[in-house]
């Protein structure tokens, strides 16, 4: 189905061609009368018959017909789709026209666009109620103002060379809108990093989403997150005008080594690449801008339980396996302090004022306490105080871990 774009300047002078440039819109089916039918109903099953008669439908009670409809306005043009549009440049006078050349360009708030035709640079000869015709395409990437820029040019039999342009202007819009948020894992030092993408529609009929993935840069190994497949929707997904869906992602460091110093200052994660078709099957996609997300800061050093019990019985002693992080740019000398006061219920039987030894960056110490509880409950173990003694700086750890005690 063809309808014209609305045309906003015109030829300054009389000229022997015109130009029309119609877009290939969508049709929409065509929507019959329906009404309930009771069969055992005459009354209903003649007033039936009669519309059926007159309308040429089977059936009153389907509510989608099976005839297509020429589009009644101009659709909306969104980005990501494909613009699809025919140039037709046709003779009206009783003169010939010869070294005809059609050129047509897309004018963007950023750029501009030679669209590639069959016309272009290419001369021909119109006789008296000829035509040349093309369909072009192009793909929408930019949203905003677009200006269609169709120029004409040929000579007429009197060897005068005539030139006008016809310009054609349209918007262009989001169809969808892209929300992220980053989460950094913080239970252990896997660095991983999850990503929760927010998609909602914005145009004004429903969308089938075909894919949502996420492009990842080689640092990290990307899988989708989501319900068994009996609980969950497989494939495409149905998405209704105004609705939200959200994905989540968890992106993976592809190497084994897992110095936060390697990934400290890695901020860019990858691109979401999403393809979608419209009620009636066209075809769009989108591709975010790169992705960045807020490092975490974990100062000069991070403390992490390697290992803990989950449940420990009143008075019986149990061991905590930690492990220091040294995330500066220098080496750094390290001794433990215990402050028992933090934790009433907790006791450390391992001995404050440990010497740690000197931590190079970007590399580990571990070391081990022992403890026991002397009341029951859900308790937190804080208390650890690391102190660089070159510094003297002294970094705080509380809170670190729980455990229950029955």
């Amino acid at each position: 189905m063809a309808s014209n774009l609305v045309e906003t300047a015109a030829a300054a002078r009389e000229q022997l061609l015109t130009l029309k440039v119609m877009r290939m819109s969508r049709p929409a089916f065509h929507e019959p009368v329906t009404m309930a039918v009771d069969p055992a109903d005459p009354f209903a099953s003649g007033i039936e018959k009669a519309v059926n008669a007159i309308s040429g439908s089977d059936s009153m009670e389907f509510p989608v017909g099976e005839c297509l409809m020429a589009p009644q306005a101009l659709d909306n043009i969104y980005l990501g789709e494909t613009f699809t549009f025919q140039i037709v440049v046709m003779n009206d006078s009783p003169q010939s026209c010869t070294e005809v050349s059609v050129k047509a360009d897309l004018q963007t708030v950023k750029r501009t666009i030679t669209l590639q035709s069959r016309l272009n640079d290419v001369t021909a000869e119109l006789a008296p109620g000829k035509f040349l015709s093309q369909v072009a395409t192009h793909e929408i990437k930019e949203t905003g103002q677009h200006i269609l820029i169709c120029s004409v040019s040929y000579k007429t039999p009197d060897n005068e060379k005539m030139y006008f342009r016809k310009f054609f202007k349209f918007p262009v819009n989001p169809p969808i809108d892209v929300r992220t948020k980053f989460y950094n894992a913080e239970d252990n030092l896997n660095n991983d990093v999850y990503l929760e993408a927010q998609i909602r529609n914005l145009c004004p009929s429903a969308i089938v989403l075909e894919k949502v993935t996420l492009d990842a840069v080689e640092a990290y190994i990307c899988r989708e997150i989501r319900p068994p497949a009996s609980t969950d929707e497989v494939g495409n997904v149905y998405l209704p005008a105004k609705s939200v869906r959200q994905y989540l992602f968890c992106l993976t460091p592809n190497t084994s080594d897992n110095s936060l110093v390697h990934y400290r200052g890695l901020t860019t994660i990858g691109k979401l690449d999403m393809c979608w078709r419209s009620s009636m099957g066209e075809k769009g996609r989108l591709q975010t801008s790169a992705l960045s997300r807020v490092t975490p800061g974990h100062g000069e050093l991070r403390l992490t339980i390697e290992q803990i019990p989950g449940m420990v019985p009143v008075l019986q002693p149990f061991v905590i396996s930690c492990k220091l992080y040294n995330c500066s740019e220098r080496p750094l000398d390290l001794v433990l302090s215990l402050d028992g006061s933090l934790q009433p219920d907790i006791v450390f039987c391992s001995t404050s004022g440990q010497h740690l030894g000197q931590v190079a960056p970007s590399k580990t110490v571990q070391f081990s306490l022992n403890a026991f509880a002397t009341a029951a409950g859900l308790k937190s173990i804080s208390g650890l105080r690391i102190t660089d003694t070159f510094f003297r700086r002294t970094n705080e750890h509380d809170e670190v871990a729980q455990i229950f005690v029955h």
